[in-house]
C-alpha cells in the first residue's frame, strides 16, 4: 500500500494533536507522578512597635550659648523658653503609627569636654521633663543630673503625644573659657520594659 506525501502529513498533524490533548490532560490530573500537595499553616504575631521623632530645635542640638560671667548657675538651654506661652521647643513626639505607649530614656557620653581638655563634670548638667509644657512646665525643682546609664525620663507617654524637656547647666567660678560638649542619647522603649 502506497501512501501520499500529503496523507503522512495529516496523519502525523492528528497525532501529534491527539498526543498534546493527552499529555495535557495528564498535566492537569493527578495521574502524572511528582504531583504533590501540601497543607502549611501560616501564622503571624504582631509585636510592640513605636515610632518616634525629635523636635527640629531637639534635633538641632542642646546649646546654652556664651556666658560672660561665672559661676552661673541654672544656665538655660536656649530653647528651654522658645514656643509661644514660653514652653520649651525640645521634645519628643510618639507617633500616631506606634500601636503602644513609650517610656522614654536619656543618658549622656560623659562630661562636657573642652578642645583644651578643660571639663565640666556630667553632674553640673541637668534635665526636667513632662508631657505637657509652658512657663514653668517642666519644673527646674525637678532637675535631675545626667549620668551615662539610660535612666528613665519620661513614663507612659501616650501614643500622639510629646515628651518635653528643659535642659541646664551649672558652671564652676574657675571654669576655663573654651567650647565645650558631650552627647546625649533618648530612647524610646515601650512602656514597663526597661531602658
Amino acid at each position: 500500500m502506497f501512501f501520499t506525501r500529503s496523507f503522512l502529513y495529516r496523519t502525523l498533524l492528528f497525532l501529534l494533536i491527539l498526543i498534546s490533548a493527552v499529555l495535557l490532560f495528564a498535566q492537569n490530573s493527578t495521574l502524572i507522578t511528582g504531583y504533590s500537595s501540601y497543607n502549611i499553616t501560616s501564622n503571624v504575631t504582631l509585636d510592640k512597635f513605636l515610632s518616634v521623632d525629635f523636635s527640629s530645635d531637639l534635633s538641632d542640638g542642646i546649646f546654652f550659648g556664651s556666658i560672660a560671667s561665672l559661676p552661673s548657675l541654672n544656665t538655660n538651654a536656649t530653647k528651654n523658653y522658645n514656643a509661644s506661652n514660653n514652653g520649651t521647643t525640645y521634645y519628643v513626639n510618639v507617633s500616631t503609627d506606634s500601636n503602644t505607649n513609650v517610656d522614654f530614656c536619656i543618658k549622656a557620653d560623659g562630661n562636657m569636654v573642652s578642645l583644651a581638655n578643660d571639663v565640666i563634670l556630667l553632674a553640673n548638667e541637668s534635665y526636667s521633663n513632662s508631657t505637657f509644657t509652658n512657663s514653668s512646665i517642666p519644673l527646674l525643682s525637678n532637675e535631675l543630673s545626667f549620668t551615662t546609664s539610660y535612666v528613665k525620663s519620661g513614663d507612659n507617654v501616650l501614643i500622639g503625644s510629646a515628651n518635653y524637656y528643659r535642659f541646664w547647666l551649672d558652671i564652676p567660678t574657675a571654669q576655663p573659657s573654651g567650647d565645650y560638649n558631650n552627647t546625649i542619647y533618648f530612647k524610646a522603649v515601650s512602656t514597663g520594659n526597661n531602658c
